[in-house]
Protein backbone atom coordinates (compact mmCIF):
# COMPACT_ATOMS: atom_id res chain seq x y z
CA UNK A 1 0.00 0.00 0.00
CA UNK A 2 2.62 2.28 1.08
CA UNK A 3 4.42 1.59 -2.30
CA UNK A 4 1.63 2.34 -4.28
CA UNK A 5 1.17 5.73 -2.51
CA UNK A 6 4.88 6.52 -3.33
CA UNK A 7 4.35 5.59 -6.80
CA UNK A 8 1.25 7.92 -7.02
CA UNK A 9 3.20 10.45 -5.30
CA UNK A 10 5.65 10.87 -7.56
CA UNK A 11 3.28 10.59 -10.40
CA UNK A 12 1.43 13.59 -9.15
CA UNK A 13 5.00 15.62 -8.57
CA UNK A 14 5.46 15.06 -12.50
CA UNK A 15 1.90 15.68 -14.08
CA UNK A 16 1.10 19.01 -11.68
CA UNK A 17 4.80 19.93 -11.39
CA UNK A 18 6.80 18.96 -14.35
CA UNK A 19 4.69 19.62 -17.17
CA UNK A 20 3.40 22.93 -16.77
CA UNK A 21 6.19 23.98 -18.63
CA UNK A 22 5.46 23.63 -22.30
CA UNK A 23 9.23 21.77 -23.14
CA UNK A 24 8.93 18.92 -20.71
CA UNK A 25 5.32 18.61 -21.88
CA UNK A 26 5.88 18.47 -25.32
CA UNK A 27 8.83 16.25 -24.86
CA UNK A 28 6.53 13.72 -22.48
CA UNK A 29 4.48 13.95 -25.44
CA UNK A 30 6.90 12.72 -27.97
CA UNK A 31 8.46 10.23 -26.04
CA UNK A 32 5.58 7.56 -26.71
CA UNK A 33 6.81 7.23 -30.55
CA UNK A 34 10.32 7.72 -30.14
CA UNK A 35 10.55 4.92 -27.48
CA UNK A 36 8.20 2.48 -29.26
CA UNK A 37 10.58 3.31 -32.81
CA UNK A 38 14.08 2.50 -30.48
CA UNK A 39 12.48 -0.53 -29.01
CA UNK A 40 11.29 -1.57 -32.23
CA UNK A 41 14.82 -1.33 -33.78
CA UNK A 42 16.51 -3.24 -30.69
CA UNK A 43 13.94 -5.90 -31.31
CA UNK A 44 14.82 -6.24 -35.66
CA UNK A 45 18.93 -5.56 -35.05
CA UNK A 46 18.79 -8.46 -32.93
CA UNK A 47 16.39 -10.69 -34.89
CA UNK A 48 17.17 -9.50 -38.43
CA UNK A 49 20.36 -11.74 -38.82
CA UNK A 50 18.48 -14.97 -37.65
CA UNK A 51 15.30 -14.15 -39.82
CA UNK A 52 16.90 -13.50 -42.83
CA UNK A 53 18.93 -16.76 -42.54
CA UNK A 54 16.30 -18.51 -42.26
CA UNK A 55 14.33 -17.17 -44.77
CA UNK A 56 17.31 -17.21 -47.47
CA UNK A 57 16.17 -20.95 -48.70
CA UNK A 58 12.14 -20.71 -48.66
CA UNK A 59 12.91 -17.90 -50.55
CA UNK A 60 15.13 -19.62 -53.06
CA UNK A 61 12.16 -22.08 -53.05
CA UNK A 62 9.25 -19.81 -53.59
CA UNK A 63 10.91 -18.05 -56.50
CA UNK A 64 11.38 -21.14 -58.56
CA UNK A 65 7.81 -21.66 -58.50
CA UNK A 66 5.39 -21.09 -61.60
CA UNK A 67 4.93 -17.46 -62.20
CA UNK A 68 2.73 -15.63 -61.07
CA UNK A 69 2.88 -17.42 -57.98
CA UNK A 70 6.72 -16.80 -57.13
CA UNK A 71 6.04 -12.65 -57.89
CA UNK A 72 2.86 -12.92 -55.27
CA UNK A 73 4.63 -15.03 -52.99
CA UNK A 74 8.83 -13.79 -53.13
CA UNK A 75 10.72 -11.70 -55.62
CA UNK A 76 10.79 -8.04 -54.75
CA UNK A 77 7.55 -7.43 -53.33
CA UNK A 78 5.72 -10.63 -52.85
CA UNK A 79 3.86 -11.77 -49.23
CA UNK A 80 6.63 -13.95 -48.29
CA UNK A 81 9.69 -11.54 -48.77
CA UNK A 82 7.71 -8.31 -47.21
CA UNK A 83 6.25 -10.28 -43.87
CA UNK A 84 9.25 -9.99 -42.04
CA UNK A 85 9.09 -6.09 -42.03
CA UNK A 86 6.01 -6.26 -40.78
CA UNK A 87 6.56 -8.43 -37.37
CA UNK A 88 10.04 -7.44 -37.01
CA UNK A 89 9.67 -3.69 -37.08
CA UNK A 90 5.84 -2.62 -37.18
CA UNK A 91 3.97 -5.03 -34.49
CA UNK A 92 6.81 -4.44 -31.82
CA UNK A 93 6.26 -0.17 -32.17
CA UNK A 94 2.47 -0.66 -32.68
CA UNK A 95 2.50 -2.54 -29.34
CA UNK A 96 4.94 -0.28 -27.53
CA UNK A 97 3.38 2.85 -28.44
CA UNK A 98 -0.16 1.33 -27.53
CA UNK A 99 0.82 0.52 -23.82
CA UNK A 100 2.74 3.89 -23.20
CA UNK A 101 -0.11 5.74 -24.89
CA UNK A 102 -2.50 4.34 -22.58
CA UNK A 103 -0.81 4.92 -19.46
CA UNK A 104 -0.64 8.33 -20.31
CA UNK A 105 -4.36 8.81 -21.10
CA UNK A 106 -5.41 6.80 -17.91
CA UNK A 107 -2.81 8.69 -15.48
CA UNK A 108 -3.53 12.16 -16.37
CA UNK A 109 -0.66 12.83 -18.18
CA UNK A 110 -2.31 13.75 -21.65
CA UNK A 111 -5.07 16.56 -19.55
CA UNK A 112 -1.80 17.97 -18.53
CA UNK A 113 0.52 18.28 -21.22
CA UNK A 114 -2.46 19.49 -23.48
CA UNK A 115 -3.28 22.40 -21.20
CA UNK A 116 0.17 23.54 -20.92
CA UNK A 117 0.53 23.44 -25.17
CA UNK A 118 -1.99 25.57 -25.55
CA UNK A 119 -0.55 28.97 -26.20
CA UNK A 120 2.65 27.36 -27.70
CA UNK A 121 0.62 25.76 -30.33
CA UNK A 122 -2.36 28.17 -30.31
CA UNK A 123 -1.00 30.27 -33.61
CA UNK A 124 -0.31 27.17 -35.88
CA UNK A 125 -4.06 26.93 -35.85
CA UNK A 126 -4.24 24.33 -33.15
CA UNK A 127 -4.98 23.96 -29.44
CA UNK A 128 -3.00 21.87 -26.60
CA UNK A 129 -6.23 19.87 -27.06
CA UNK A 130 -5.47 19.23 -30.60
CA UNK A 131 -1.64 18.06 -30.43
CA UNK A 132 -3.28 15.29 -27.84
CA UNK A 133 -4.77 13.74 -31.48
CA UNK A 134 -2.11 14.30 -33.29
CA UNK A 135 0.40 12.54 -31.21
CA UNK A 136 -2.37 9.62 -30.83
CA UNK A 137 -1.84 9.57 -34.69
CA UNK A 138 1.13 8.06 -34.28
CA UNK A 139 -0.50 5.08 -33.07
CA UNK A 140 -2.78 5.03 -36.14
CA UNK A 141 -4.97 8.05 -38.05
CA UNK A 142 -7.95 6.79 -38.00
CA UNK A 143 -8.99 6.61 -34.38
CA UNK A 144 -7.18 10.14 -34.48
CA UNK A 145 -9.41 11.36 -36.93
CA UNK A 146 -12.55 10.06 -35.13
CA UNK A 147 -11.38 11.81 -31.49
CA UNK A 148 -11.16 15.27 -33.23
CA UNK A 149 -15.12 14.87 -32.86
CA UNK A 150 -13.95 16.46 -29.29
CA UNK A 151 -11.77 19.44 -30.47
CA UNK A 152 -13.13 22.83 -31.11
CA UNK A 153 -15.18 23.36 -34.02
CA UNK A 154 -12.71 26.34 -35.15
CA UNK A 155 -9.61 23.93 -34.54
CA UNK A 156 -10.73 20.30 -36.10
CA UNK A 157 -9.89 20.84 -39.50
CA UNK A 158 -6.54 22.39 -38.78
CA UNK A 159 -5.95 19.30 -35.90
CA UNK A 160 -7.12 16.61 -38.77
CA UNK A 161 -5.02 18.27 -41.45
CA UNK A 162 -1.69 17.96 -38.92
CA UNK A 163 -2.82 14.01 -38.44
CA UNK A 164 -3.00 13.67 -42.04
CA UNK A 165 0.24 15.74 -43.03
CA UNK A 166 2.72 14.72 -40.22
CA UNK A 167 1.44 11.99 -37.77
CA UNK A 168 3.55 8.85 -38.54
CA UNK A 169 1.90 6.02 -37.58
CA UNK A 170 2.92 2.89 -36.11
CA UNK A 171 3.19 1.41 -39.30
CA UNK A 172 4.60 4.62 -41.04
CA UNK A 173 7.29 5.51 -38.62
CA UNK A 174 8.60 1.41 -38.74
CA UNK A 175 8.68 1.21 -42.36
CA UNK A 176 10.67 4.57 -42.63
CA UNK A 177 13.01 2.97 -39.62
CA UNK A 178 13.62 -0.24 -41.47
CA UNK A 179 14.57 1.66 -45.10
CA UNK A 180 16.67 3.70 -43.20
CA UNK A 181 18.42 0.98 -41.28
CA UNK A 182 18.52 -1.43 -44.40
CA UNK A 183 20.53 1.62 -46.44
CA UNK A 184 22.61 2.00 -43.22
CA UNK A 185 21.59 5.37 -42.13
CA UNK A 186 19.71 5.13 -39.18
CA UNK A 187 21.15 8.62 -37.99
CA UNK A 188 18.26 9.96 -40.84
CA UNK A 189 15.37 8.98 -38.65
CA UNK A 190 15.65 11.79 -35.81
CA UNK A 191 16.24 14.41 -38.84
CA UNK A 192 13.34 13.08 -40.71
CA UNK A 193 11.06 13.40 -37.44
CA UNK A 194 12.22 16.86 -37.34
CA UNK A 195 11.98 18.02 -40.65
CA UNK A 196 8.52 15.92 -40.76
CA UNK A 197 7.66 18.38 -37.64
CA UNK A 198 8.82 21.54 -39.06
CA UNK A 199 7.01 20.96 -42.35
CA UNK A 200 3.96 19.98 -40.70
CA UNK A 201 3.73 23.42 -38.66
CA UNK A 202 4.33 25.38 -41.44
CA UNK A 203 1.91 23.57 -43.28
CA UNK A 204 -0.63 23.61 -40.89
CA UNK A 205 0.49 27.68 -40.22
CA UNK A 206 -0.27 28.31 -43.73
CA UNK A 207 -3.38 26.81 -43.96
CA UNK A 208 -5.40 27.62 -40.34
CA UNK A 209 -8.65 28.77 -40.31
CA UNK A 210 -8.44 32.62 -39.43
CA UNK A 211 -11.14 31.49 -36.68
CA UNK A 212 -8.99 29.56 -35.05
CA UNK A 213 -7.05 33.15 -33.96
CA UNK A 214 -10.88 34.67 -32.67
CA UNK A 215 -11.76 32.20 -30.11
CA UNK A 216 -9.59 29.15 -30.11
CA UNK A 217 -7.90 30.51 -27.18
CA UNK A 218 -10.64 30.27 -24.93
CA UNK A 219 -10.11 26.39 -25.01
CA UNK A 220 -9.09 25.61 -21.06
CA UNK A 221 -7.94 21.76 -20.47
CA UNK A 222 -10.18 19.65 -17.69
CA UNK A 223 -7.18 18.72 -15.48
CA UNK A 224 -7.29 14.97 -13.32
CA UNK A 225 -6.92 15.86 -9.82
CA UNK A 226 -5.03 13.06 -8.48
CA UNK A 227 -3.17 11.49 -11.09
CA UNK A 228 -2.87 7.70 -10.17
CA UNK A 229 -0.71 4.82 -11.89
CA UNK A 230 -3.30 2.88 -13.65
CA UNK A 231 -4.20 -0.61 -13.62
CA UNK A 232 -1.35 -2.95 -15.47
CA UNK A 233 -4.73 -5.02 -16.39
CA UNK A 234 -6.32 -2.00 -17.81
CA UNK A 235 -3.15 -1.38 -20.32
CA UNK A 236 -2.57 -4.86 -20.91
CA UNK A 237 -6.48 -5.24 -22.41
CA UNK A 238 -5.65 -2.09 -24.91
CA UNK A 239 -2.68 -3.66 -25.93
CA UNK A 240 -4.48 -6.81 -26.89
CA UNK A 241 -6.85 -5.01 -28.90
CA UNK A 242 -4.08 -3.57 -30.42
CA UNK A 243 -2.47 -6.96 -31.58
CA UNK A 244 -6.41 -7.96 -33.07
CA UNK A 245 -6.36 -5.02 -34.75
CA UNK A 246 -2.96 -5.71 -36.24
CA UNK A 247 -4.19 -9.02 -37.10
CA UNK A 248 -7.47 -8.35 -38.31
CA UNK A 249 -6.63 -5.32 -40.12
CA UNK A 250 -3.69 -4.02 -40.37
CA UNK A 251 -2.10 -7.80 -42.00
CA UNK A 252 -4.59 -8.14 -44.44
CA UNK A 253 -4.40 -4.93 -46.13
CA UNK A 254 -0.46 -5.79 -46.39
CA UNK A 255 -0.58 -8.38 -48.11
CA UNK A 256 -3.29 -6.99 -50.19
CA UNK A 257 -0.81 -4.49 -51.38
CA UNK A 258 2.05 -7.32 -51.54
CA UNK A 259 -0.22 -8.88 -53.84
CA UNK A 260 -0.55 -6.23 -55.76
CA UNK A 261 2.26 -4.87 -56.60
CA UNK A 262 3.88 -8.84 -57.16
CA UNK A 263 0.85 -9.14 -60.11
CA UNK A 264 2.04 -5.25 -61.38
CA UNK A 265 6.05 -6.61 -61.75
CA UNK A 266 4.90 -10.22 -63.30
CA UNK A 267 2.22 -8.13 -65.87
CA UNK A 268 4.80 -5.21 -66.90
CA UNK A 269 3.03 -3.02 -65.48
CA UNK A 270 5.07 -1.36 -63.13
CA UNK A 271 7.65 -0.79 -65.88
CA UNK A 272 4.84 0.93 -67.16
CA UNK A 273 4.09 2.91 -64.48
CA UNK A 274 7.51 3.66 -63.78
CA UNK A 275 8.08 5.17 -66.96
CA UNK A 276 4.83 6.96 -66.89
CA UNK A 277 5.40 9.02 -63.40
CA UNK A 278 9.23 8.96 -64.49
CA UNK A 279 9.19 12.83 -65.66
CA UNK A 280 6.84 13.80 -62.16
CA UNK A 281 10.00 12.51 -60.22
CA UNK A 282 12.54 13.83 -61.89
CA UNK A 283 10.83 17.37 -60.18
CA UNK A 284 12.44 15.87 -57.12
CA UNK A 285 15.80 14.91 -58.15
CA UNK A 286 14.77 11.20 -57.93
CA UNK A 287 15.04 8.59 -60.33
CA UNK A 288 11.85 6.78 -62.38
CA UNK A 289 11.30 4.13 -59.77
CA UNK A 290 10.43 6.25 -56.73
CA UNK A 291 7.16 6.23 -58.32
CA UNK A 292 5.77 3.29 -57.35
CA UNK A 293 6.87 3.43 -53.73
CA UNK A 294 5.14 7.00 -53.50
CA UNK A 295 1.86 5.46 -54.93
CA UNK A 296 2.01 1.68 -52.50
CA UNK A 297 2.67 4.63 -49.68
CA UNK A 298 -0.61 6.62 -50.73
CA UNK A 299 -2.29 3.29 -50.34
CA UNK A 300 -0.97 2.29 -46.88
CA UNK A 301 2.15 4.24 -45.14
CA UNK A 302 3.74 0.50 -44.76
CA UNK A 303 3.54 0.48 -48.11
CA UNK A 304 6.57 2.47 -48.95
CA UNK A 305 8.49 -0.40 -47.26
CA UNK A 306 7.67 -2.80 -49.96
CA UNK A 307 8.32 -0.04 -52.70
CA UNK A 308 11.69 0.75 -50.89
CA UNK A 309 12.73 -2.58 -49.12
CA UNK A 310 14.21 -5.46 -50.78
CA UNK A 311 12.53 -8.23 -49.94
CA UNK A 312 15.34 -9.99 -47.31
CA UNK A 313 15.72 -6.48 -45.81
CA UNK A 314 18.98 -6.93 -46.73
CA UNK A 315 19.27 -3.40 -48.38
CA UNK A 316 17.46 -0.68 -50.45
CA UNK A 317 16.36 -1.58 -54.20
CA UNK A 318 19.05 -1.08 -56.19
CA UNK A 319 18.01 2.42 -57.91
CA UNK A 320 18.29 4.20 -53.75
CA UNK A 321 21.07 6.23 -55.05
CA UNK A 322 22.51 9.03 -52.87
CA UNK A 323 21.51 9.50 -49.07
CA UNK A 324 19.46 12.73 -50.52
CA UNK A 325 17.33 10.67 -53.09
CA UNK A 326 16.69 8.14 -49.71
CA UNK A 327 15.87 10.37 -47.50
CA UNK A 328 13.26 12.07 -50.18
CA UNK A 329 11.77 9.23 -51.27
CA UNK A 330 10.91 8.12 -47.93
CA UNK A 331 9.20 12.06 -47.12
CA UNK A 332 7.42 12.22 -50.32
CA UNK A 333 6.07 8.58 -50.33
CA UNK A 334 4.90 9.34 -46.47
CA UNK A 335 3.10 13.35 -46.87
CA UNK A 336 1.84 13.45 -50.37
CA UNK A 337 -1.80 11.94 -49.67
CA UNK A 338 -2.96 10.35 -46.49
CA UNK A 339 -3.45 6.68 -46.93
CA UNK A 340 -6.63 5.46 -48.73
CA UNK A 341 -8.31 4.53 -44.98
CA UNK A 342 -7.37 7.92 -43.40
CA UNK A 343 -8.86 9.62 -46.37
CA UNK A 344 -12.16 7.38 -45.94
CA UNK A 345 -12.53 8.14 -42.53
CA UNK A 346 -11.95 12.18 -43.15
CA UNK A 347 -14.73 12.15 -45.95
CA UNK A 348 -16.81 10.08 -43.71
CA UNK A 349 -15.86 12.74 -40.78
CA UNK A 350 -15.86 15.95 -42.50
CA UNK A 351 -17.59 15.16 -46.23
CA UNK A 352 -16.47 14.86 -49.52
CA UNK A 353 -15.86 18.94 -49.60
CA UNK A 354 -13.38 19.10 -46.95
CA UNK A 355 -11.86 15.76 -48.02
CA UNK A 356 -10.82 16.61 -51.76
CA UNK A 357 -9.94 20.29 -50.89
CA UNK A 358 -7.72 18.50 -47.61
CA UNK A 359 -6.20 16.07 -50.69
CA UNK A 360 -5.04 18.92 -52.82
CA UNK A 361 -3.89 21.41 -50.25
CA UNK A 362 -1.71 18.40 -49.07
CA UNK A 363 -0.67 17.07 -52.00
CA UNK A 364 0.59 20.63 -53.53
CA UNK A 365 2.42 21.29 -49.96
CA UNK A 366 4.30 17.92 -49.75
CA UNK A 367 5.59 18.39 -53.97
CA UNK A 368 6.96 22.13 -52.83
CA UNK A 369 8.61 20.97 -49.78
CA UNK A 370 9.77 17.52 -51.91
CA UNK A 371 11.35 19.54 -53.92
CA UNK A 372 13.31 21.80 -51.72
CA UNK A 373 14.28 19.00 -49.98
CA UNK A 374 15.15 17.12 -53.26
CA UNK A 375 17.00 20.10 -54.80
CA UNK A 376 18.79 20.99 -51.43
CA UNK A 377 20.11 17.75 -50.74
CA UNK A 378 21.15 17.02 -54.31
CA UNK A 379 23.16 20.37 -54.20
CA UNK A 380 24.97 19.19 -51.04
CA UNK A 381 25.38 15.97 -52.74
CA UNK A 382 27.70 18.13 -55.01
CA UNK A 383 29.58 19.95 -52.76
Amino acid sequence: MAHTLAKNWILDRFVNKLLVYPLAALTTLLAPPIIAVLLANAIADNLNATVSHAMGPILGQINSLPQPINYILGENYGIISMLPFLFLYALPTVLVFSAIFTFYTKAGILNRASRSLNNLFIPFGVGGHDIIRVIMGFGCNVPAVIATRSCSVCTRGNCISAISFGSACSYQLPATLAIFSAAGKTWLTPFYLLVLAATTLIYIKCSKSILTQQRGESYKATLRQNPMIPNWNTIFREVSVSFKEFINVALPVFIIICVIAGLLQYSGWLTQLTGALGPFMSLFKLPPEAAFAVVLGSIRKDGLAVGLLNGDMSGTKLWVGTTGELFTSVYLASVFLPCLITLLAIWREMKIKFAVKLVIRQSSFAIVFSIVIGWVSHFISKI
